[in-house]
């Protein structure tokens, strides 16, 4: 039976009235279209302009879902609940980017804190630094350049600023952190701090200091940071200790004290541990496989910190390791197929809660198990009953989280839960104007060569009338995967009677080890061919006709469409490559 929750399935009529009265946005603004759509536009012209492709007469194209409604912003993105669980903060769409705002989740009113100037910055995510500031990164394109004789050796050249901004939960004090760079040294007109490029690392948002965070930059040096203690009100800053060569990334206590660094020596990954302030090489030889390391938070203990790692396995598990010597106290968790990354701790008592794992679909291996009992009751209840659901954001005690849901043909969207009241309110809803969501399912298929290459596919509504004109569509990276994740192209293909295949090909990451190394050096060659089979297997199951099939990517994937076109010509119609590299030489 269903556990007796408080589920309030609809959106509060009180949320809707703080977007459209006290916000200066409306469903309007949120009509423009993203970057993407020029490319989602154009390629439309190609799919529907022939009633031979669609399988629909001209005067049926008029009704189609326009292109538009798929590439517009959503309304919200990077969304978060204050440590008191009474605030969100929230980028907010309007036109063409994203606002920061502020909402009273008991009073239902929402205010614009900061504005983004799209000629100038964009916003990138927003956290609450206490319950009543907030800290935004944001981002602009510019130029690196330097007039220092001994950062010569170093190469100048376009590339992407983040600052941080920080402002009061109404809009006030607004000041962009990280004072200017100035002169120091003996020789002051040669020795000039570095103004690095990325200005947004925090190390710590020190809990329990209201005033303060810690940051890494690279400012006496332009690739090692040092770690720097910073006022949020007043922008003064402090140096904790100084960037070491090798060192990268540095992690602390709960409270800001610094327990291990992470870096590099000769491309291959290096750990330090910290006391105070005193740095001490530990051998983490034993833990590094083809991906490396990934440092994951300090344990309960303040002596031992958790690792995503391989530890002599193929697959990344969550251990424990000593800080001492690097010695693997606890295998919290592994999966012999499937790469685990991510661990998600209490952040009263710092004992583990759950990890997210990827497999064919999304879901979390549970170490809390009241926790977990929970969750499921709550997901099984949600409209719909999603397949993926997942904790965006959470108070400092868990009583009330922000829970992200979609799957199982449901529409995207937000639901704040309260875990003492037992309710549920939904309160964001996202591409409601697409059509039915179509899931993508869990497939593989045999390479010419007799591996298994796992993918995702999407059929048209009436499956009944396959064959299908069909998309084939590789993801970018290619250090990356595919998911069963509600995709917008997907779905805009799918609105026009397109079959769609996300193959995961060799190279992929989060199979193990020897599934990413299979794909090195293999750039238009085993990885090409295991998109390439993909297609094949598509017309051998009956899903694809022959004579009308297309290839389209983005990044790496655009660099497999743009082979295609040379190698496979008579294959594909059209080949896409969006933002596709072209140049190997340059990369």
């Amino acid at each position: 039976t269903k556990p007796d929750l408080n589920l309030r399935t609809q959106s509060i009529n009180r949320f809707l009235e703080a977007f459209s009265a006290d916000n200066p946005f409306s469903e309007e603004d949120d009509a423009m279209r993203s970057d993407a759509l020029a490319s989602l536009t154009n390629l439309e012209l190609v799919v529907t302009a022939s009633n031979a492709v669609a399988k629909r007469d001209p005067s049926a194209i008029a009704e189609l879902i326009p292109a538009g409604n798929f590439g517009k912003l959503p309304p919200v993105a990077s969304i978060e609940i204050s440590p008191d669980g009474k605030k969100i903060v929230m980028l907010r769409a309007m036109e063409d980017t994203y606002h920061a705002v502020v909402m009273d989740i008991e009073t239902g009113k929402s205010k614009l804190v900061m504005a983004a100037a799209p000629e100038k910055f964009l916003f990138n995510w927003c956290k609450f630094a206490n319950n009543t500031r907030v800290i935004c990164q944001i981002a602009s394109y510019g130029v690196v350049t330097t007039d220092n004789l001994l950062l010569r050796r170093y190469v100048d050249g376009r590339t992407i600023f983040t600052r941080l901004v920080a402002a009061d939960i109404d809009g006030s004090n607004v000041l962009q952190l990280v004072p200017k760079t100035k002169p120091f040294g003996l020789d002051r007109r040669q020795k000039q701090e570095w103004n690095a490029p990325n200005q947004a690392s925090i190390v710590s948002w020190l809990p329990g200091d209201d005033d303060h965070i810690l940051m890494q930059l690279a400012r006496e040096d332009r690739i090692w940071p040092s770690v720097y203690k910073l006022n949020i009100n007043n922008n003064k800053m402090k140096r904790v200790i100084k960037f070491r060569p090798t060192i990268l990334r540095w992690k602390t206590k709960d409270k800001g004290e610094l327990m291990a660094a992470f870096g590099y020596r000769d491309l291959k990954p290096i750990a330090f541990s910290i006391d105070r302030k005193k740095v001490r090489e530990i051998n983490i030889n034993h833990l590094i496989g083809a991906n490396d390391p990934v440092p994951l938070a300090v344990a309960a203990d303040n002596k031992s910190i958790w690792v995503s790692a391989s530890n002599g396995e193929d697959t990344m598990g969550i251990h424990r390791i000593s800080l001492a010597n690097a010695e693997v106290l606890e295998t919290l968790y592994h999966d012999p197929d499937y790469d685990v990354t991510h661990l998600f701790l209490d952040p009263l008592t710092k004992e583990p809660v759950a990890s997210r794992v990827i497999r064919e679909g999304f879901g979390y291996h549970w170490y809390d198990l009241e926790f977990e009992k929970q969750f499921i009751d709550v997901s099984a209840n949600l409209p719909g009953t999603p397949s993926h659901v997942e904790v965006v954001s959470n108070s400092k005690d868990i009583n009330r989280l922000i829970l992200y849901s979609e799957g199982n043909g449901t529409q995207p969207g937000y639901y704040l839960y309260d875990r003492k009241e037992r309710s549920v309110v939904s309160f964001l809803k996202l591409y409601g104007d697409v059509g039915p969501i179509k899931d993508l399912k869990a497939i593989s298929y045999v390479s010419r060569d007799g591996v298994s290459i796992p993918a995702y596919l999407s059929l048209p509504t009436n499956e009944n009338s396959s064959p299908f004109p069909t998309i084939i569509l590789p993801h970018g990276g290619p250090w990356a995967r595919d998911t069963d994740r509600f995709d917008y192209w997907v779905q805009f293909f799918h609105s026009r009677g397109y079959a769609v295949l996300k193959p995961n090909f060799r190279g992929s990451t989060g199979y193990g080890d020897r599934y990413m190394v299979a794909g090195f050096q293999q750039w238009g060659q085993l990885m090409q061919d295991d998109v390439i089979d993909g297609l094949g297997w598509m017309i051998e199951q009956g899903y694809t006709d022959p004579d009308r099939a297309c290839i389209v990517g983005g990044s790496y994937g655009g660099y497999v469409a743009g082979v295609a076109a040379y190698k496979s010509p008579n294959l594909f119609r059209c080949a896409v490559s969006f933002a596709g590299v072209a140049n190997l030489d340059d990369l």
